[in-house]
């Protein structure tokens, strides 16, 4: 005679399966992140923007920058 079903015991391998998968694709997260990470206080990342806008001031591109018809001094505040 055949054993009698049991619910339970069907589906483990699968949902194995997707918490491999999901743990994989959370580490791989981490790790781009742990790579391209920069604080907003690191020094070098000020240094890069700070190079970006100085080469954005000086006229080299079209006036405006990157966004279009405001500077970049100029953020809106009339108070």
């Amino acid at each position: 005679m055949s054993k009698p079903y049991n619910p339970n015991t069907q589906g483990w391998g699968f949902a194995l399966v997707v918490c491999v998968l999901t743990g994989g694709l959370f580490y791989g997260a981490y790790s781009i992140h742990a790579a391209t990470y920069r604080h907003p206080r690191d020094p070098m990342a000020v240094q890069v923007y700070s190079e970006r806008d100085s080469v954005l001031e000086s006229g080299s591109h079209s006036e405006g920058g990157d966004h279009g018809g405001e500077k970049a001094d100029d953020h809106g505040d009339d108070h």
